[in-house]
């Protein structure tokens, strides 16, 4: 392993009942201050009743389906204060507070990178995993991803760890890809105390950010050299 782990992009998503994606325009969130009047879209928006995608040049898209509604930032080495997405999604929240939130979700996702691919497949199949005869079969070598999850301060830390291919400008960089999924269902007994309850994990997510990264450190981590920047890690989304 050549890189330390750092978050580079972080992802809230909601689920609510009767969440409408075309709801989710342009102009309703900049008439309401959800985003500033000034941003502009980094390419045209998708949007039909099945999905809405909107992705601005400052590095934040939102792209709202049926029940669910997913707001991503590329963060690389910003303050914890420069990260825009919860404030926006507070504020999302906020405005419409007639759909019933049901499940929230704090998705942090990083890598760190490696000089070959030999090397990033043993950091999984040598270095996690405990080497044996499953993990050749017919002469062909295992492609091993791990599915973690962990019942961790109120909610369950899904983690993915995977091995990936990281696309510079000019080359193409192994690596290990590590996904956080923070979910959490929302107490309450009614729907304004759900909504409060939705607030109050947005408002925390730095703590689960921060579970999300002790863990990884404590468990799989162990260089301490900075992680590239500039770079998504999330996969392109389908286009209309």
């Amino acid at each position: 392993m050549t890189k330390n782990f750092e978050i580079q992009e972080l992802a809230i998503a909601i689920t609510a009942k009767n969440l409408r994606p075309t709801v989710i325009t342009p102009e309703f969130l900049s008439y309401t201050g959800i985003v500033p009047a000034d941003w502009e879209l980094a390419r045209e928006p998708i949007f039909n009743n099945l999905i809405v995608q909107l992705f601005y040049k400052t590095g934040i898209g939102i792209v709202a389906q049926p029940n669910n509604i997913t707001i991503v930032e590329v963060v690389n080495q910003k303050k914890p204060e420069d990260i825009q997405i919860p404030r926006i999604t507070q504020q999302l929240v906020e405005k419409l507070s007639q759909v019933e939130y049901q499940r929230a979700g704090i998705n942090p996702r990083g890598f760190v990178t490696f000089d070959t691919e030999a090397e990033a497949y043993q950091y999984i199949n040598g270095k996690i995993l405990s080497p044996g005869a499953w993990q050749e079969f017919a002469g062909a070598k295992v492609n091993a991803a791990l599915q973690l999850s962990y019942p961790v301060n109120g909610g369950i830390l899904n983690v993915s760890i995977n091995q990936a291919n990281v696309q510079f400008t000019d080359k193409t960089i192994p690596a290990i890809l590590f996904s956080g999924n923070y979910n959490y269902n929302l107490p309450g007994n009614n729907p304004t105390e759900k909504q409060q309850s939705l607030q109050k994990i947005i408002a925390n997510w730095q703590v689960s950010v921060g579970t999300f990264q002790k863990l990884l450190k404590e468990n799989f981590l162990s260089l301490t050299e900075e992680a590239p920047k500039d770079i998504s890690v999330f996969p392109p989304i389908a286009k209309g």
